[in-house]
């Protein structure tokens, strides 16, 4: 893939990465703020299905099914204070999946530079 240098007009949007942190049970989490399709506070869930002896909550808005699962491979127990829809893509297929928050940061940036901007972005590009 050939590299070229950014307009000036939008070279600073490319310094800093903004992120969403999240914290479910006490544990930061930071997604890139490119991957989060929404955030919804208090969510329902529609369904609660059973996947790999996994508890998975359903949220069902508009045409998607979208899975709630808690990252750090437990079950879903109960309603959390928001729920982080975050998309993904492999190839031309598109999904959305979920992760509950007690609680939602969605104002923070890192310069590009900084060492953690690789390990935050690496599941999402």
């Amino acid at each position: 893939m050939k590299t070229f240098e950014l307009p000036k007009s939008i070279s600073s949007l490319a310094e800093k990465l903004q992120i969403v942190e999240m914290v479910w049970q006490g544990v930061p989490v930071q997604i890139p703020k490119f991957a989060v399709y929404a955030i919804i506070e208090k969510p329902i869930f529609d369904n609660v299905v059973f996947r790999n002896g996994r508890k998975i909550g359903l949220l069902h808005l508009a045409r998607y099914k979208i899975p709630v699962l808690d990252p750090f491979r437990g079950n879903i127990d109960f309603h959390p204070n928001f729920a982080l829809i975050i998309s993904h893509s492999r190839g031309n297929r598109f999904g959305l999946y979920g992760y509950p928050a007690d609680h939602i940061e969605s104002n923070m940036q890192l310069s590009s530079s900084h060492g953690a901007v690789c390990r935050i972005v690496k599941d999402y590009v």
